[in-house]
């Protein structure tokens, strides 16, 4: 595999040619879900073919952004397998970085370490500081595309959401940001008291 060819090709399609009104979902995303994987993967031990295909999967992961905004994942696996074998990825790591990108759906439960890394890297904010600004940044995104929120009602979709919907799967994500996602629930739950 050609990583080099195949990260270039997408960072340079992800600056250019992503919608402006991506305030979430923009390049700058992407880089810091590369940054965390690396980092995950690092500290879970994986080898360095195996890191190779988890890096490939974080920078194609939102490239159906490209395309659409609803159920992007598929269109990601359609870009990656259409053009990962011109940079040298044989079919059994295509069909690995294609089920790694899948497993960002919230819907789909992560199976192997691959994958449970990558949605770890996905949602890693929800355990650190700068929170709230990322948060604020995918409200705005939300309104760009139709889907917009009273303040109580934002309080409550993320309260849910992180309380409900979102866990962290790997040993390493659980030490490191369980903590801090608890205060971040903590601080959602008294935002909300105060505003009713």
């Amino acid at each position: 595999m050609n990583f080099s060819k195949a990260k270039e090709y997408i960072v340079s399609r992800l600056l250019k040619e992503l919608p402006k009104n991506l305030f979430y979902h923009a390049a700058h995303h992407t880089f810091d879900v590369v940054k965390q994987a690396q980092t995950i993967g690092k500290s879970e031990g994986i080898s360095n073919n195996e890191m190779f295909i988890l890096l490939t999967a974080a920078y194609f992961h939102d490239a159906g952004f490209l395309f659409k905004y609803q159920f992007n994942e598929p269109e990601a696996v359609m870009l990656a397998r259409e053009v990962l074998p011109e940079m040298e990825y044989v079919q059994e790591e295509i069909e690995e970085i294609c089920k790694i990108i899948l497993a960002t759906d919230i819907k789909v439960q992560p199976n192997t370490l691959l994958e449970k890394i990558m949605c770890d890297a996905d949602h890693d904010y929800f355990g650190r500081e700068g929170y709230s600004q990322t948060a604020d940044n995918l409200r705005k995104e939300l309104e760009e595309y139709g889907t917009s929120f009273e303040d109580k009602e934002w309080l409550e979709v993320q309260i849910n959401f992180l309380e409900e919907k979102h866990q962290y799967y790997t040993e390493t994500s659980k030490l490191s940001r369980i903590p801090n996602k608890n205060k971040i629930i903590a601080a959602l739950k008294v935002a909300l008291i105060n505003s009713i």
